[in-house]
Formats: structure tokens, sequence, C-alpha cells
């Protein structure tokens, strides 16, 4: 006995169904450009800013604080764009002296934050170059008038001692 002949797959008469094909890209379809702005969703075109990992229309990329659109530097915070003032009004801290939002240079002294211009001497109010100062009752001061001040306090001393004095004589001779 012969084998059998191989199986030969029929001709099928259906139409097959295959799953559709995406369509054709037409112009100024969103769908078509992956390159969608952040806050709109739409086309960023050929003019987009590239910023926190996203592309914006120029005027969508806004800062968090004022909702102005952002032109030039930016800082952020918890994943949030702002211009460098509104930065620094939320986040910098404010110097001890005027009390005003610190965002160029500051000094660091007596556990606070200073403009270099607002941390001054206790006697005469010059600023103290370079940050540096000397410190008598918990007050910056010069060293000029360091000294003076340390002066001052040792004379007060030698007073309340000499008044002390006299008055443990007073009270000797009185006895």
């Amino acid at each position: 006995l012969s084998s059998p002949p191989p199986s030969i797959p029929a001709v099928c008469s259906r139409p097959v169904r295959s799953p559709p094909l995406p369509a054709m890209p037409q112009p100024g379809d969103n769908n078509s450009d992956r390159r969608l702005c952040a806050l709109c969703n739409s086309s960023v075109g050929d003019e987009a800013v590239v910023a926190i990992n996203r592309l914006w229309h120029p005027d969508h990329f806004c800062c968090n604080g004022c909702k102005r659109p952002i032109k030039q530097t930016y800082q952020t915070a918890d994943n949030f764009a702002y211009c460098v003032v509104c930065f620094a009004a939320k986040f910098n801290p404010k110097c001890a002296g005027c009390n005003d939002t610190l965002v160029d240079t500051c000094l660091l002294a007596l556990d606070r934050h200073w403009h270099p211009r607002c941390f001054t001497c206790s006697t005469c109010a010059r600023p103290l170059p370079n940050g540096e100062y000397y410190l008598v009752d918990g007050k910056p001061y010069d060293l000029d008038c360091h000294w003076g001040k340390r002066l001052e306090k040792r004379e007060a001393i030698d007073r309340g001692q000499a008044v002390a004095n006299a008055k443990i004589r007073s009270d000797a001779a009185s006895a």
C-alpha cells in the first residue's frame, strides 16, 4: 500500500479579515504628531519649549506662582516651574535685617540669613566687612566697636564693684 498524498489546504472562498490598517496621517491631525504640549495636549508645531522633560507651546510654559509665561530662566520645585522672582518669594529665606527675600548673595550669621549690607555692627551700624564680627552679649560688632564695648563693660563691672565695696564699708562702719 502506498501512503496517502500530503494534505493540501483548500482555497478559501470567503475573504480573510485582517485588522484594519492605521489611517494615514493627515496634515493638521493632532494624532499624527507625538510632539504634544504638556498643557493643552495639542501639537506644538514648529516652535516649542522643552522644560521639565516635556514640550510646551511657548505661551503655555507658565510660572506656577504668577501664572505668566516663562521666557527665560526658571527654577523647579515639586515638578512645577517658577520664574526666578516667584521661586525666591516662595522658597528663599528672608533677611533678618530688612525682611526682604534673599535672592543673590547672603550671609548666614547668628543662625539667621542676612543681606551683606544688612548685617551691621550693633554700635556704628556699618556693614561688617566680609561678614566678620565679634560677639558681645549676643550682638555683632566690628573690631573697633568690639573693643569699645568690652571696655565699657569692664568699666561697668569696676563701677559695680566699687559701689558694692563702698556699701560693704558703709555697712561695716555703722555696725
